[in-house]
């Protein structure tokens, strides 16, 4: 087995694009026609090893992983959401914010098509951010067009030497903003799958490509976002800002509902904790609920 370690950049039906970061090559690992058993499935994002005859032999121990759209070790996640068109959706926010917490990653928000607003719509919009900014969220707010103005200029700067993955709802600029980041992305992406004998690219699956400053993520959209794998213990933890104050909760299996006795998250909404938010997090947790009770039944 080489020492040398590899990150996996995409997966195909002739195997897997691989990425050497430290010379800046990159290589095919074939897929195995009889593959072993592995515990874990391959990620993209996975930093792995390869045997003599260029197949993956190992997994190298991950950082973390990501559920929705599946890939590991990222630094950060970048949730965009659209002012306008798709209209802005603060459930789907908080259920996306949710997610990415649950799997320990850092995670920050992009607000796009702001341009498209009107200046008191804008206003608002950015009154309401400051409830996620007051939690520990990076807010951005991005034009459509203009990537000069605004917030693109912090953004761009902010995510140097990271590997990021942007995600988001379809229709809400995404593609756009990986284009105006790096000019030359869609041709390095329709290279590496030409390469690897895939043909062009559509946004279907998650790859990573290598930009001068780091690593993107080029994720799928997606219309509504289910949180199959999380119990309602897990979204009392992992919703935004309930880890702040629920340690200070009377008892520690506490759901935050209205009926929960002692809890002191619900003591902070109208304060430091969002009303609009504490709505949308009684609704994901009755989604969350109802998905308790059907794996209860299989």
């Amino acid at each position: 087995m080489s020492d040398k370690e590899w990150i996996v950049l995409s997966s195909t039906s002739n195997g897997y694009q691989l990425y050497d970061p430290s010379e800046g090559v990159y290589s095919l690992s074939p897929t195995r026609k009889k593959v072993k058993f592995r515990e874990e499935r391959i990620l993209i994002g996975d930093h792995v090893s390869l045997d003599e005859a260029g197949f993956i032999e190992k997994i190298l121990p991950r950082k973390n992983t990501l559920q929705r759209p599946r890939l590991a070790n990222a630094d950060e996640i970048f949730v965009l959401v659209s002012c306008i068109q798709p209209a802005f959706s603060s459930y789907l926010l908080d259920k996306f914010l949710s997610l990415i917490l649950s799997s320990h990653i850092k995670a920050s928000i992009v607000l796009t098509k702001a341009d498209l607003l009107k200046k008191r719509e804008f206003n608002a919009l950015k009154k309401r951010m400051e409830d996620y900014q007051k939690i520990n969220f990076p807010v951005y707010f991005l034009n459509t067009h203009d990537e000069t103005s605004l917030d693109f200029p912090k953004l761009k700067e902010d995510i140097k030497g990271k590997t990021i993955a942007f995600v988001g709802q379809t229709g809400v600029g995404k593609s756009s903003l990986l284009n105006s980041l790096y000019p030359d992305f869609t041709r390095k992406v329709d290279a590496l799958y030409v390469n690897s004998g895939r043909g062009r690219h559509t946004t279907k699956e998650v790859i990573l490509l290598p930009y001068p400053d780091g690593f993107l993520f080029d994720t799928p959209g997606f219309s509504d976002l289910e949180l199959q794998e999380m119990t309602r213990l897990d979204l009392a933890s992992c919703f935004p800002g309930y880890a702040l104050y629920k340690d200070k909760c009377q008892f520690t299996d506490c759901l935050h509902l209205p009926q929960s006795k002692g809890c002191h998250v619900r003591e902070e909404i109208g304060k430091e904790l969002s009303e609009d938010s504490y709505q949308n997090y009684i609704k994901i947790s009755e989604e969350v609920k109802e998905n308790e009770r059907w794996k209860k039944k299989l």
